[in-house]
């Protein structure tokens, strides 16, 4: 009887032991980095770490955490620092990481993850207000004045227009007006960008094969997008794919003008040629700036399925981002590599340059536009050919 009841107890407790191995499960998150540790490395070790994972160096990166304490943007949740949320914002937007990979690095739940992104992004529409503003616009740029390039030819300049396509995740009802020659869903980003490459004004969620002179036309006749008018005699640079009209001023059509058309020239022939070289040069801005922008954000080229007005405000945080590193490193390793009014970056080819006969525009303004294109030309070609 005690034999049998033996083997009784014993087996109970290999069934006992049975059933708790089922229920141990090997926990998913098991990094010795949890929560802040993380930051802390980031923060703290090698320079270029901070760099490689946030795009920026460590006392920028500082700096933009002491801004949304002092700005009351963010606050310190009860398990997540205002240090972890930013860094995993900007990770998530400089890499094109997916919640999974956030989740496994920072050690957070995806509910987690995704709660604190939505409130990053929140508080970066309000960080936008502060860093995507007009400059002074009745003063000469110092990238204009101090440069004889361009100065006194382009002294009314104030800035420079231009769109950008950027990837899109569209449902499939709604694809074709998003859908590019390319095949992919992209949006129209518009921007206004100043010569120290600074952004001060976008409007974004145009869909893709939008021309680029119906989008600013739209722009600048709604009273609600606040679009920064030019005061008289002042004006922005646009290349071909806007109309030449009083605030606008574009290049000469059918004549050399993009910079790798002049690759090989070492000067210009006519009188066209040389202000569309100019013209080129100094506009470039507009374009290096866009280069450093989808450099440093890579979800700008291959954006992950968020809904389209949350993808839309991803645009608009990547530029304010953009500023802000500006302001406070300006020795920048992307800024430094995209620093030369010269520098070839890739062109937005999808959209057609045809503004010119697109919309329709003021007779007048486009008079105006003319006789300040050819005055600017003109002095050009007179100091070209003093110097010959």
């Amino acid at each position: 009887m005690d034999q049998i009841l033996c083997r009784k107890i014993i087996l109970i407790i290999l069934l006992y032991k049975k059933q708790q191995q089922r229920l141990i499960k090997e926990p998913c998150r098991n990094s010795i980095l949890t929560r802040h540790g993380h930051v802390q490395i980031i923060l703290n070790g090698n320079p270029i770490i901070c760099q490689q994972l946030l795009r920026m160096e460590q006392h920028v990166f500082r700096r933009l955490c002491m801004y949304f304490r002092e700005k009351n943007l963010l606050k310190d949740s009860r398990y997540i620092l205002v240090e972890e949320q930013l860094a995993m914002f900007v990770m998530v937007i400089t890499h094109a990481h997916t919640d999974r990979v956030i989740q496994d690095r920072f050690q957070h739940s995806g509910q987690t993850i995704h709660r604190h992104f939505r409130q990053v992004l929140i508080a970066m529409m309000i960080f936008a207000k502060d860093m995507i503003k007009p400059h002074p616009l009745d003063t000469v740029p110092k990238e204009i004045l101090l440069n004889p390039r361009f100065e006194p030819y382009f002294k009314d300049c104030i800035g420079a227009i231009d769109g950008t396509l950027v990837h899109a995740i569209i449902q499939p009802e709604k694809q074709i007006p998003y859908r590019v020659r390319k095949g992919e869903c992209m949006q129209q980003v518009m921007a206004i960008c100043s010569f120290d490459m600074l952004f001060t004004y976008v409007v974004c969620g145009w869909e893709g094969t939008a021309h680029d002179q119906r989008i600013l036309l739209d722009t600048i006749s709604d009273e609600r997008l606040k679009f920064p008018h030019t005061p008289p005699g002042k004006y922005y640079l646009v290349d071909a794919g806007y109309t030449n009209m009083r605030g606008f001023l574009s290049p000469f059509r059918n004549v050399q003008y993009w910079l790798p058309d002049f690759q090989g020239v070492t000067i210009p022939r006519t009188r066209e040629e040389h202000f569309n070289r100019l013209h080129s040069s100094l506009r470039n801005v507009i374009e290096r700036s866009f280069g450093v922008l989808k450099a440093r954000f890579p979800i700008l080229k291959r954006m992950a399925p968020y809904p389209f007005p949350v993808q839309r405000s991803i645009v608009v945080a990547a530029m304010a981002m953009h500023n802000f590193i500006r302001k406070e490193d300006i020795e920048d390793q992307l800024f430094s590599q995209f620093s030369e009014d010269d520098a070839q970056v890739e062109r937005n080819t999808d959209v057609e340059e045809h503004g010119e006969n697109a919309y329709i525009f003021d007779i007048t303004d486009r008079t105006e536009m003319d006789a300040k294109r050819n005055s600017i030309a003109d002095a050009i070609w007179r100091d070209v050919s003093s110097d010959a």
